[in-house]
């Protein structure tokens, strides 16, 4: 029987790209939208969101500066993300796995998992959707991005696993005890970006790159 191959998402390898974090601007034409989609679904009210695999801490900085009222708790594998989300946020964030969150059942009024899921193997994406269950409020709201169609890169920096298309992250979460509520398409132009979506959103000239969904509890 073959081994699996260990997954190449290992604490030093996200402390190395951390490393980086202050010379890398926001200045990802898809990202930003990301960023700005999800931040634009939050309400500013006294509510507690959970942000899986906080990384750069791009929706940190967005949450800070839009949302005054809302509490931002944060989990990764690599401690260098969780000191410097500390040192920038405070102490709500943690060195922990999507696998194993350490925080209690129904906390959470919001679980955000961006551009996580590709980086964890299928045998494993049940037990990550149940702890988001978990820790989610029964009326809480689960925030989904991943890449689509993406391929699996072998020493790659992305260091992805696992290839989505919109089709099988819809299976997964109805799978896992979620159902889709809403949906949104992002699209990758390296130039002319906001003038080519605008023309894309009417023709549909190519496939979309990232799919956010917003999901919710059965």
């Amino acid at each position: 029987m073959n081994k699996m191959k260990r997954n190449p998402n290992t604490p030093k390898f996200w402390d190395k790209l951390v490393d980086r974090v202050d010379n890398i601007p926001l200045n990802d034409h898809i990202t930003k939208d990301r960023i700005k989609y999800v931040v634009g679904l939050i309400p500013d009210e006294e509510i507690k969101i959970l942000d899986v695999g906080l990384g750069y801490g791009f929706l940190e900085k967005e949450i800070k500066l839009k949302k005054q009222h809302v509490s931002t708790y944060g989990i990764d594998i690599s401690k260098k993300s969780v000191i410097r989300a500390i040192t920038l946020y405070g102490e709500k964030f943690i060195v922990g796995s999507a696998k194993a969150i350490p925080f209690p059942d129904n906390f959470f009024d919001v679980v955000c998992l961006l551009e996580v899921l590709e980086h964890i193997y299928e045998h494993e994406s049940n037990t990550v959707f149940n702890e988001m269950k978990r820790v989610l409020k029964d009326s809480g709201t689960l925030i989904i991005s991943v890449p689509l169609y993406d391929e699996i890169y072998r020493g790659h920096p992305s260091a992805h696993v696992r290839v989505y298309s919109p089709e099988k992250l819809f299976t997964e979460l109805l799978n896992n005890g979620f159902h889709s509520i809403k949906k949104r398409y992002l699209y990758a132009f390296p130039s002319l970006y906001k003038t080519k979506n605008i023309i894309n959103r009417i023709f549909k000239l190519r496939i979309p790159n990232n799919l956010i969904i917003v999901a919710r509890k059965k």
